[in-house]
């Protein structure tokens, strides 16, 4: 059996404003934790549990972060908000699988889509707002 391949949280990966990092730490902390888990030996309600707490801490992020953009007049909002939608929908489709019956596949998917897009999203298009924000937020 091979080790699972956390996510470690390094200073590449921050956006310069504390809240955000903070975010994106718990994000990945989840991510973590989803890899922690055994899905053939979890409930159903633990795994629908699981699932709802990303979609609803993502909503708060998301919402966070996106009002900073909002307020520090981030040029490419409209492209960032594309990403988040993206996003948004494709843990709504994990969601529907999940509830049609196939949890084992639920852990599979959130593992790529965390790891390719979470990490990718951070790394890449979050930074990019850094020069705008992380001067006046705190």
């Amino acid at each position: 059996m091979t080790t699972p391949d956390f996510v470690t949280w390094d200073t590449n990966m921050s956006v310069g404003i504390d809240v955000l990092d903070d975010d994106h730490r718990r994000l990945i902390d989840m991510f973590n934790g989803l890899l922690r888990t055994n899905v053939a030996t979890r409930g159903k309600d633990d795994l629908k549990a699981l699932l709802t707490g990303l979609r609803d801490y993502t909503d708060v992020h998301f919402s966070r972060e996106e009002g900073m953009m909002r307020e520090h007049g981030y040029p490419d909002l409209e492209t960032h908000l594309a990403a988040h939608r993206y996003f948004i929908d494709e843990i709504a489709k994990l969601h529907d699988e999940f509830e049609s019956g196939h949890a084992m596949m639920l852990r599979i998917d959130l593992i790529l889509l965390l790891k390719e897009w979470l990490i990718e999203h951070i790394q890449t298009t979050d930074v990019r707002y850094r020069p705008y924000m992380a001067e006046t937020a705190v």
